[in-house]
């Protein structure tokens, strides 16, 4: 007890102190109890890249067509109804 870590998660370096083993495997609320987080606090960069349309927003035509438009190209086809 009392060891500190320190390790990459993802593009941030965390630093755990360890305070106490846990006896079983449960919660991540339970786990928590168990140790202190050192990790300093990321500033962040503010993402000013503009939103991409989603699918809703697609041009007509583009993408795969709804259910209606599968059952009217269904109704083309010979042999079917």
């Amino acid at each position: 007890m009392g060891q500190v870590l320190t390790f990459a998660q993802g593009d941030r370096i965390r630093v755990i102190k360890i305070i106490q083993l846990g006896t079983r495997r449960g919660p991540a609320s339970e786990a928590a109890e168990l140790y202190e987080d050192l990790s300093p606090e990321v500033q962040r960069p503010r993402d000013d890249r503009p939103v991409e349309p989603s699918f809703e927003m697609r041009e007509k035509g583009a993408g795969r067509p709804t259910k209606r438009e599968r059952r009217a190209v269904e109704k083309l086809k010979p042999g079917v109804r």
